[in-house]
C-alpha cells in the first residue's frame, strides 16, 4: 500500500509518482521473515499461523506433545544463522506444487497459485518451500536471535516468538 506523505493530496489517475521505501524497516522484516523459515526447520511441525514484524515474528505450530526446551531451539536457530546459508529462489508450476503437497508447511494459508507458476524459497539444503515474501540473501544477515515468549494456544497449538538478540 502506498500512502501519501503528511499534507500531500491523493494523486490524480495517470499522475507519475515517486515511492520512498523505508529500507531499514523493510530489511528488519526481511531478516525476521527469513528467521521464521529457520524456525520452521528447527521445529518441523505443521504451521497453523504466523506474524512478521520489524521487531519480532512468531509462528504457531500444531505440536502434539512436548516442545523442545527454549534454550535448545534458540541455539539451533543461531547455528543456522551462523552457517550463513544462501537464500535463493526458483520456480515450479502449479501442477508440480499440487503433486508435492508436503512442500507447503502452512496448514491454513496456501501459496498463491493460478498464474501457472509458484515461487519457492530455498535456504541452503535445509529448507525449500513456496513463499512470496521478502528475504535476505544469506542467513548470516539475520544476526543473532533470541526466543521470546512460548505459549500454548489450545490443545495442540504452540506459539513461538523470535526477536533480534540485544
Amino acid at each position: 500500500m502506498h500512502v501519501p506523505g503528511d499534507g500531500e493530496a491523493l494523486p490524480e489517475p495517470g499522475e507519475t509518482l515517486t515511492a520512498v521505501l523505508d529500507w531499514e524497516r523493510r530489511y528488519r522484516h526481511m531478516r525476521i521473515h527469513t528467521a521464521l523459515h529457520l524456525l520452521s526447520v528447527v521445529l518441523p511441525y505443521p504451521v497453523t499461523g504466523g506474524q512478521i514484524g520489524a521487531e519480532e515474528g512468531r509462528l504457531d505450530f500444531s505440536i502434539d506433545g512436548e516442545v523442545p526446551p527454549k534454550e535448545e531451539i534458540e541455539a539451533k536457530l543461531n547455528e543456522l544463522v551462523a552457517a550463513n546459508l544462501s537464500v535463493t529462489t526458483e520456480w515450479i508450476t502449479d501442477a508440480e506444487l499440487e503433486a508435492n503437497p508436503g512442500m507447503v508447511k502452512t496448514m491454513k494459508v496456501k501459496p498463491p497459485m493460478g498464474s501457472g507458476r509458484v515461487r519457492l524459497v530455498r535456504i541452503g539444503d535445509i529448507d525449500l518451500q513456496p513463499c512470496g515474501g521478502t528475504h535476505v540473501a544469506a542467513t548470516g544477515e539475520i544476526g543473532k536471535l533470541a526466543l521470546g515468549k512460548m505459549e500454548s494456544k489450545g490443545k495442540q497449538n504452540r506459539r513461538v516468538r523470535i526477536r533480534f538478540a540485544p
